[in-house]
This record gives C-alpha cells, sequence and structure tokens, in this order.
C-alpha cells in the first residue's frame, strides 16, 4: 500500500514537472497594457516566466512561438485570445529544442507595441481595392483627424469614426468595427512599379459589405 502510495506520488510529480511553461517577451506596452497582460497571464492555465531580453528585430508585434515536439492546441488559442484582447493579430511560428527555451511544449509569448516609434500620419485620401464584392472597388474614403468618410457608388456620404490603435487601422461601425494592417507594398501601375499605403482589412464583416475592402493610395511622384 505504502508502494503504491510512493508509485502515484512519483507520477503526480512527473506530470508538474513535464508541464509546459509560456516565455513572455514583451516591450513599449503601456502601463494599462502591462497590467491588462498580466491579469489576463495569471487566469490562463499554464505557468508563465517574464523575460528580460529583447524581441528581435524581424518578429512581428504579436507572435507566438510553439515547440515542434509537443503543442497544447487548448492553451496556445488561451494566449492567442489574450493577444486579440490587447488589440493584436498573432502570428504563430515553430521552433525546434535547437532553442533550449521551447522544448516539451514550452510556448513564446511576444508581444511589442510599436505606438511611440514614430507618429503615425493616416493619408487624406484612398480608394477601396480588393473588395468580397466587386461592386465597391474604387470608392473614395476620405479620412480627417475624427473620421472616414466612405462615398458609396449611389453618392450618398456614411461618415465613421476611426482610430490608430496598436499598429491597426481601426473604422467603427455601429456596435462592431473593421480592422486594417497596413503595409507599404509597390504596386504595379501603367507608368512602372509604384509605393503605396496599402490598408488591409482583417476580417469579413456581414453588413455593411462595403467594409470588406482594403484602402489603398498610389504615389505616382
Amino acid at each position: 500500500m505504502k508502494k503504491g502510495f510512493l508509485i502515484c506520488v512519483l507520477a503526480c510529480m512527473l506530470a508538474a514537472c513535464q508541464q509546459p511553461t509560456v516565455y513572455v517577451f514583451s516591450e513599449n506596452l503601456q502601463d494599462e497594457q502591462r497590467n491588462q497582460l498580466d491579469a489576463a497571464l495569471k487566469a490562463q492555465n499554464l505557468p508563465y516566466e517574464y523575460v528580460e531580453l529583447e524581441i528581435p528585430s524581424d518578429f512581428g508585434e504579436a507572435i507566438l512561438l510553439l515547440s515542434s515536439d509537443k503543442i497544447y492546441q487548448k492553451e496556445t488559442e488561451q494566449l492567442a485570445i489574450i493577444m486579440q484582447e490587447l488589440g493584436y493579430q498573432p502570428e504563430i511560428n515553430y521552433t525546434t529544442r535547437s532553442n533550449h527555451f521551447y522544448g516539451d511544449g514550452n510556448i513564446g509569448f511576444y508581444l511589442k507595441s510599436t505606438d511611440g516609434e514614430g507618429a503615425f500620419t493616416m493619408p487624406s485620401r484612398l480608394r477601396t481595392t480588393q473588395c468580397s464584392e466587386d461592386k465597391y472597388n474604387d470608392l473614395i474614403v476620405s479620412f480627417t483627424k475624427k473620421h472616414a468618410d466612405f462615398t458609396l457608388p449611389s453618392g450618398a456620404i456614411v461618415r465613421l469614426g476611426w482610430e490608430f490603435l496598436y499598429g491597426y487601422v481601426v473604422i467603427y461601425y455601429k456596435n462592431y468595427s473593421q480592422t486594417y494592417s497596413h503595409s507599404q507594398p509597390l504596386v504595379n501601375t501603367p507608368f512602372g512599379a509604384k509605393p503605396s499605403d496599402t490598408f488591409t482589412f482583417t476580417a469579413h464583416v456581414n453588413t455593411p459589405s462595403w467594409l470588406d475592402c482594403s484602402l489603398q493610395v498610389v504615389y505616382m511622384d
């Protein structure tokens, strides 16, 4: 009986040792974000440790780095939700045991804010592109400091609120929002490849369909 009890204890200790750890790297977060992150990490299931090292420069704003030898799907989903609730779109990457942190299911949680790294300026006039419905392509969208004005095919203008939040442009419509990621690709034109500011929509909305469009301005020199 005593031997059986010892085996049970050892099994429990082994299971505890095998529980993965979340290694948390963060940069440039505001105090409110840090408090929200800490509260959310305390509420999830896995033990976690803050790591006082810089995030690699080639990492995006929100990365979950998983060990390829063992993946905990439910726990990874919880961590991705934490990132989303902080206003980020998480990316999932995989690594091997050659990185000593990430064996046995350990997870790297990388979160950095680019706010404050340079003032963001929204172009004043863009056009819709890559719309889910072709009839909404090439609509004019004008931006002021607080408003985004969509000129619809009928000529009607719909004024919506917007803001730049955690590296994304967010446009608000009634009780939900559309979020756009910013990039600056070269665009092929009859005059050659030209630079652009492109804002790619990140989710499909049921209505209105004209929010299922990316926004773009191409600079012709």
